[in-house]
């Protein structure tokens, strides 16, 4: 083999290697901004469910706001219990978990 040969050899070798490293260098950062775009569309779905279930639970907590208000009048107002309950449609088995809101 000749010193040309050898120095063509040398050369293709370390030209393989700088493709291998750029492209592992590459593939790297790929993977980093693929990770950051799916962590920040991970975050705003995430945002987006908790805002719906806020609204949900913010619509059913001032529903049983209502409700409650609406059986403490009637008790005040002299109907009995079990008959405030029966005209609300709220089942009995509710009513020791309403017993300590209404009393607030």
């Amino acid at each position: 083999m000749t010193d040309q040969d050898k120095n063509f050899n040398y050369d293709a070798l370390i030209n393989r290697e700088m493709e291998i490293l750029d492209y592992k260098s590459m593939m790297k950062q790929k993977f980093k901004e693929g990770f950051e775009i799916g962590l920040k569309e991970a975050r705003e779905e995430l945002r987006e469910e908790g805002r719906e279930e806020g609204r949900e639970e913010g619509i059913l907590h001032g529903e049983e706001k209502a409700e409650i208000r609406i059986l403490r009048n009637m008790i005040v107002n002299g109907y009995k219990t079990d008959e405030a309950l029966r005209i609300m449609g709220i089942p009995e088995a509710q009513w020791e978990a309403l017993k300590a809101k209404i009393k607030k």
